[in-house]
């Protein structure tokens, strides 16, 4: 009886562990297959399939005539997949070389799946990778921002970074609109990690929407030209200048110096990247100086406070007010309110505006939009900074009648003179025309906008009439502006800047000059500013002059006819207009001296055998996105000059290949009869 029940025994132990055995196997395959089952089939598509996002071509950016400012490009870009390459990692030596990279940094790169080796390679650095044949290494095509022009409308345009998102400008404001749609498609992998498609791509991703601009790339490359010029004439710290159409708002041009190019990526490291990108005539506020007297003047007169003839006394040069003293730059005893204008006295314009007074003069002040941003459709823009007139002292009334103690943008001062050059009415400005979608479809259209009525007609008159006298009559401070063709209306300004440290004036000044052409009929409004220039102070001496070549140089590019005929000059020769100056220093600069701003050179598919000829080969007669493949795709290092089609070229077609592989563009509206 003994065994059977030690044999039961057995049995039933044996049973129980069985029991639980398989109990365990249960729970194990209910946790496998029911709690963590979700988790491990996205582990195993992790493995075995993505998406891949395929990024659009951005959206061309043009001026206002249709040329061509920012377009995208295919370019190569070079990848490794470490397990392919297995140990061979030697051969990593070579394919360093090809990309003109550093051999130990890719000789670090450690197991992981995928590893960028260079973003936006040249052709022939992949044509060198391709020959060494190395496993693991291969390129995918993708889009690089390419900017013909350069520098030129850097700040309007801005930029974008590797990954095609708009980091500055235009780019970064309307990235939206013109990255585009990407398309993101599904990819198997194999046991390899090699990437297949099980089906075909329906659709192409969705280009990115075109952006008209108002800009007109000639008046900007002109503005540029005589911006810099005048800043290195007044061995200045920088600059800043703005055209505008004073009868409907639109910017022809936009310049800062220093400037950038959007195309040089290794400038991004640079300490002074950043100031060379910042938009001054948006983002750095100002004391305006006597800039602001035209301001001012409007006002009092179309309140009825002053007439250009009444007489004030000027204080031989120092007025005291309490404790304070207003000075003028030169003695003045009595001056009519014109000449107050004129001479640009401060305790003229200061007993105006204490006549004025503070709640009314604050009033006027913000109807122009002074303490807020202009709406400009470009981003970072300051609202220049204007205090609550609560908390003016009597001298703050008096020192802002003149421009001191009140900061604005040089954007904000050029609105406020159009508003007096078109006849009273402050208009909107903007430098976006439209935005275009890729099938047609306007998604933003800009008019011009009238944001309110400031004064009357006859007060923009008289105002005018006021602001010619600086220009055109005897003693203006203004006189350096003058045209021999053309009448001007305009104002000096010189202003102290403020120390940030200590919160007290320094000895740093600001020299500006902003006016407009014709003074009766205007066409453009000009605004030139000079940051801290070290060869005189006065803005009728380092920014008017810059101002006289700009409106020259506009009025030929607008076809505005002359007003009056050129005088005289004593030896009996003829006064040269601009035209002339601007043709001589065109002579000067011949094309085989450009010096190429260091472009970034893009690639896309050949779409010729330029690449093997045995010269330099010929792009003469194509359009600047013609000749901008071909080139690129044959590896040359492109300059473009001008808008339209290439008229020159250098080197000049059939010239030896030079080691550099550089080539300079000139283009030109004609379309000439020579094709490549």
């Amino acid at each position: 009886m003994t065994a059977p029940r030690g044999r039961r025994a057995r049995v039933v132990v044996v049973a129980a562990l069985l029991s639980l055995f398989f109990a365990l196997l249960l729970a194990r395959a209910v946790d496998l297959a029911v709690l963590r089952g979700p988790e491990f089939e996205r582990q195993a598509a992790g493995q075995h399939r993505k998406e891949v996002a395929l990024v659009p071509h951005r959206g061309e950016i043009v001026d206002r005539h249709g040329d061509l400012l920012a377009l995208s490009l295919d370019v190569p870009s070079v990848y490794l997949r470490p397990r392919q390459l297995g140990n061979d990692r030697a051969r990593l030596a070579g394919v360093a070389r090809a990309l003109h990279m550093s051999a130990p940094r890719i000789q670090r790169i450690g197991t992981q799946p995928f590893v960028w080796l260079k973003r936006q390679a040249l052709p022939r650095e992949l044509d060198a990778v391709e020959q060494l044949g190395v496993p693991g290494v291969g390129h995918f095509d993708e889009p690089r921002r390419v900017y013909p022009h350069g520098q030129l409308a850097a700040h309007v345009l801005g930029f974008v970074g590797t990954d095609a998102q708009g980091l500055a400008g235009l780019e970064r404001r309307f990235d939206k609109e013109i990255r585009g749609k990407s398309l993101r498609i599904a990819v198997e992998r194999d046991a390899r990690g090699r990437e297949f498609l099980r089906t075909g791509v329906a659709d192409a991703p969705m280009q990115g929407a075109r952006v008209e601009l108002t800009l007109d790339s000639e008046i900007e490359a002109l503005t540029e030209r005589e911006l810099a010029a005048g800043v290195a004439a007044a061995k200045a710290a920088g600059g800043a200048a703005v055209v505008l159409d004073p009868m409907t708002g639109e910017v022809l041009a936009l310049a800062n110096f220093p400037t950038f190019n959007p195309n040089d990526r290794t400038d991004w490291a640079n300490p002074r990247h950043k100031d060379r990108v910042r938009n001054r005539a948006l983002t750095d506020p100002y004391e305006p100086g006597s800039t602001f007297k035209a301001i001012l003047a409007a006002g009092a007169i179309e309140a009825g406070l002053v007439k250009p003839t009444e007489r004030f006394f000027c204080e031989n040069g120092a007025w005291h007010v309490g404790k304070w003293t207003v000075h003028d730059s030169h003695p003045h005893g009595w001056l009519s309110f014109a000449e107050v204008i004129q001479f640009s006295s401060n305790i003229g314009a200061a007993k105006v505006g204490d006549r004025f007074g503070r709640e009314r003069y604050a009033a006027w002040l913000h109807s122009f939009g002074f303490g807020k941003r202009t709406g400009v459709e470009l981003p970072d823009e300051s609202p220049g900074i204007m205090r609550d007139e609560k908390s003016w002292a009597r001298i703050d009334l008096l020192t802002q009648s003149f421009g001191q103690g009140i900061s604005v943008t040089p954007m904000q001062m050029a609105v406020a003179y159009a508003t007096i050059a078109n006849g009273g009415q402050l208009m909107r400005p903007f430098v976006v025309r439209r935005i275009t979608g890729p099938n047609g479809e306007v998604s933003l259209e800009h008019e011009p906008q009238v944001v309110r009525r400031m004064m009357s007609p006859r007060t923009a008159q008289v105002a005018t009439e006021l602001l010619r006298r600086v220009v055109e009559e005897k003693g203006g401070t203004g006189s350096r502006a003058r045209l021999d063709d053309f009448t001007v209306a305009g104002k000096t300004g010189t202003a102290q800047k403020v120390d940030p440290r200590t919160r007290a004036y320094s000895s740093k000044r600001i020299g500006s000059f902003v006016g407009f052409v014709p003074a009766d009929h205007p066409r453009a409004v000009i605004l030139v500013l000079i940051d801290e220039p070290r060869t005189s102070s006065y803005g009728g001496v380092v920014a008017a002059p810059v101002f006289r070549n700009i409106a020259s140089g506009v009025m030929q590019a607008l076809r505005v006819a002359p007003e009056r005929a050129p005088q005289p000059a004593k030896d009996g020769t003829r006064v040269q207009q601009a035209k002339g100056k601007r043709k001589a220093a065109a002579a000067s600069e011949k094309l085989a001296r450009i010096e190429p701003p260091k472009p970034v050179p893009v690639a896309v598919p050949p779409a010729d055998d330029t690449a093997s000829a045995p010269g330099t080969p010929s792009y003469l007669g194509l359009s600047l996105r013609e000749a901008l493949t071909r080139a690129h795709a044959a590896g040359w290092t492109v300059a473009v000059r001008g808008t339209g089609w290439v008229a020159e070229q250098y080197p000049t077609p059939g010239a030896p290949l030079g080691d550099d592989r550089r080539i300079a563009l000139e283009l030109r509206q004609d379309r000439p009869s020579a094709q490549p």
